[in-house]
């Protein structure tokens, strides 16, 4: 991508509408727009002042004179007939339009930008953007506006993220979300964090500079409790931090239960469509089935998972059976353990990232064994919804959840996947524990999108690797500051001072044209 010619798009939204925006940005911009723009009164074709004419004697010069911020009154010309009128092109059609002019490097990209505001009329924007590519400008690519901002400083690469989320917001809570990432409230507790392992990062290098002169510029004590402060800072804005699917309104809402509890059947009839194998063999859910949930005009991201059994609550990963019958099969069983405890860490790690529980309890269940483990793991608000309720009652479910849960037992709903018993009321429930406030999606800290959390969670290893090398008496500095090295690296990774080209392509390839 070339970033030193000039670009040109339509960035608003397509279709019929009102009006439309088209935009150049790069450093021929002022020249190519001029070639197409007769400044002077837009309802006279000539583009000679008259009545309501507000145009200055430097803007009636032409577009390349014009002072930043300037708006310009005066008619674009699209491509028509040959020849060419005062230098300039002749064109077989000329739109009214406003020329807003903004000079490097204050602008969006840092480049000189024009903006045409014409009317929407679609078969008439493609001409117009054709005309200005014959003067010389390149058609944009998909998020190449904001490519250019993010490489030249305007934005860091979370806001260039949050530019995105600003055009798909659908609703108030989305726009709010976007506007704290794109305000630049995570970038600076990032940075600021950051600083904070770099101050101790160059600490530890220098002592290292200086280990073969028996000079000692940081104890070991105090790199410890340097590099402690640093692990727990970040594991606060981890803590205060929001994701951004759920800052936007979407509640991430999980189905979890022992196997065979009737999930799946409710996760299909909640959805009213067959997404998810249903069978009478417990254990045929192992993969995380996500799908879009709208109750009570509010969203969710419905999951569906691996049942969560004693296995999963109280042996290690990896941990199974060995069954007899040679090699062969020891293999196959080595394999579904594998598979079994992979699909039981999932199922776990699905629950704890979750806004929101759907606690199934199996009405038809001889026992409840085991699930006063479950009901503890749940560390969010969370609604019991009894299942198969049209093949046994659900009261010795409700009596068992009264008794394990005491005074803090959760609502619950009896429910029947079969006969669609109970679903209003779940949906109702779930609706209640958002807007009753049980799910907290008003936090004070930053929006923070996965990508930004999984690069925290790969700095706060590294933090927690080196506070345990810190705290040896052999001397590990060298390992301490490799540590604090890859923190830094993962935190930039967020701001994007530590590019990744594939990790930028996947980003801006997520943009329509003109942004």
């Amino acid at each position: 991508m070339n970033l030193d010619d000039t670009i040109v798009a339509v960035s608003s939204p397509a279709g019929a509408g009102e009006r439309a925006i088209l935009r150049l940005s790069g450093p021929r911009a002022l020249q190519i727009a001029d070639l197409a723009f007769a400044p002077g009164s837009p309802g006279r074709r000539r583009g000679k002042p008259g009545a309501g004419d507000n145009t200055t004697p430097a803007s009636r010069r032409g577009l390349v004179t014009a002072a930043t911020f300037t708006a310009v009154a005066g008619r674009l010309q699209a491509p028509g007939s040959p020849g060419r009128r005062r230098g300039k092109p002749c064109a077989g059609l000329s739109v009214p339009a406003t020329a807003y002019v903004m000079r490097r490097p204050r602008s969006y990209t840092r480049q000189d930008v024009v903006e045409f505001h014409v009317g929407s009329w679609p078969a008439l924007l493609g001409d117009l953007v054709a005309g200005l590519a014959a003067a010389g400008a390149r058609p944009a690519e998909p998020g190449e506006f904001t490519f250019r901002a993010f490489v030249n400083g305007r934005l860091d690469l979370a806001q260039a993220e949050a530019v995105m989320a600003v055009v798909s917001a659908a609703t108030d809570a989305a726009l709010r979300a976007a506007g704290d990432l794109l305000s630049g409230h995570l970038s600076g507790e990032v940075g600021r964090l950051a600083e904070a392992v770099r101050e101790t990062l160059a600490l530890v290098e220098a002592g290292l500079d200086f280990s073969d002169q028996d000079i000692e510029l940081a104890p070991p004590a105090e790199v410890a409790a340097r590099v402690s402060r640093c692990g727990q800072a970040l594991a606060d804005l981890g803590r205060r931090s929001r994701g951004l699917e759920t800052a936007r309104g979407r509640v991430r809402l999980v189905l979890a239960g022992r196997p065979n509890a009737g999930k799946s059947s409710l996760f299909n009839r909640l959805l009213a469509e067959d997404r998810a194998i249903v069978l009478p063999e417990a254990g045929t859910t192992r993969d995380e089935l996500r799908a879009a949930l709208h109750a009570g005009g509010l969203e969710f991201t419905l999951s569906d998972i691996a049942g969560i059994d004693e296995h999963a609550l109280l042996l290690p990963a990896g941990a199974g059976r060995h069954a007899p019958g040679g090699p062969d099969a020891e293999d196959a069983d080595a394999q579904a353990d594998d598979a079994d405890a992979k699909a039981r860490a999932n199922a776990l790690e699905a629950v704890g990232r979750a806004d929101l529980v759907i606690l199934c309890l199996d009405a038809t269940a001889p026992t409840y064994e085991g699930m006063e483990e479950l009901l503890d793991l749940v560390a969010v608000p969370l609604v019991v919804a009894v299942t198969k309720c049209d093949l046994a009652p659900p009261e010795r479910a409700l009596d068992w959840l009264a008794c394990a849960a005491g005074k803090a037992a959760p609502e619950s709903v009896a429910t029947s996947a079969v006969t669609g018993g109970g679903l209003e009321d779940l949906r109702a429930a779930l609706v209640k524990a958002v807007e009753g406030g049980a799910v907290d999606r008003q936090a004070a800290g930053p929006v923070v999108a996965a990508r930004h959390r999984a690069a925290m969670e790969q700095a706060a290893a590294a933090l927690a690797r080196a506070s345990r090398l810190a705290r040896r008496s052999d001397g590990a500095g060298e390992l301490v500051a490799l540590e604090l090295r890859e923190a830094l690296g993962a935190l930039g990774t967020i701001v994007g001072r530590r590019l990744d080209a594939g990790v930028l392509d996947i980003i801006f390839s997520r943009f329509c044209i003109g942004k």
